[in-house]
């Protein structure tokens, strides 16, 4: 009586269960909830995507990711296929799209090639052989890329740069020693630079000690041209000057910076 029994109940289970009876990725239908993030933590990023049975279920299932990292530079910095299993998947919650039960891949850092922007796409395929692909999708980084840092160099230091009054007298003296710089990544790259220097002749009479200064890139292109302004300074004072901060600063490339006698 129970073999009699057994097919009845089979083919009553795969009447009310339909296509999510299929074993594995044959049984997926769409592919839902790709995103891409930043993980400060651990220093790294996760993808995220899902999968739904044909009622729309979340489902888990082995299945081969195709992975390409483009910044808007057009510069591809990471390219690989990884492979996913249930164990990968998981639920995870969001404030723009609540719980969702998604599978995640962790790209460390380091394996992500630094560039020429923070910003770009990640495109996605998602499949399994002959059962399963889905078209490329793709997800856009927000500011997250890691990019290339810069290189700044001071020619023909240390320079000693006379300050002239509105008579064209020679007033004071100003000596740059060096220069040291931060270059800001995190966001819109963005270049600090300190001066640092003396006052070798001359008092604190004056309002103020001009100087000049000029950025070029490495093809000789100037990108900022600027003065300093040192307040109250005797002969003999030491300073560090940080009012220096560029904002078109492109990472990957060497800039120099030179510094000349202000122009009343």
């Amino acid at each position: 009586m129970k073999k009699a029994i057994l097919p009845r109940l089979l083919v009553l289970s795969l009447l009310l269960t339909g296509c999510s009876s299929m074993l594995g990725a044959a049984r997926v239908e769409t592919l839902r909830g790709w995103s891409f993030q930043y993980n400060e933590g651990t220093d790294d990023y996760s993808l995220f995507f899902g999968l739904r049975d044909c009622n729309e279920r979340a489902v888990s299932a082995e299945v081969d990711v195709d992975i390409r990292i483009e910044n808007d530079q057009g510069e591809v910095v990471y390219s690989a296929t990884r492979s996913v299993t249930p164990d990968d998947f998981g639920t995870y919650t969001s404030e723009a799209r609540g719980e969702e039960y998604l599978a995640e891949i962790r790209i460390p850092r380091r394996d992500i090639t630094a560039g020429k922007s923070a910003d770009g796409k990640v495109y996605l395929t998602v499949y399994k052989g002959d059962a399963l692909r889905f078209d490329e999708v793709n997800c856009e980084p927000l500011f997250c890329l890691p990019i290339q840092d810069i290189k700044l160099e001071a020619a023909q230091l240390p320079a000693e740069i006379p300050v002239r009054d509105y008579m064209g007298e020679i007033a004071s003296k100003i000596q740059i020693e060096d220069v040291s710089y931060v270059f800001e990544k995190e966001y819109s790259p963005v270049l600090k630079i300190t001066v640092i220097g003396t006052k070798t002749e001359g008092n604190s009479d004056s309002i103020y000690d001009r100087v000049s200064y000029k950025l070029c890139d490495e093809e000789g292109y100037v990108v900022e041209t600027g003065e300093l302004f040192l307040d109250s300074l005797n002969k003999g004072d030491k300073f560090k000057d940080d009012s220096i901060v560029i904002y078109d600063i492109e990472p990957g490339k060497t800039y120099t910076i030179t510094f000349a006698e202000s122009k009343i």
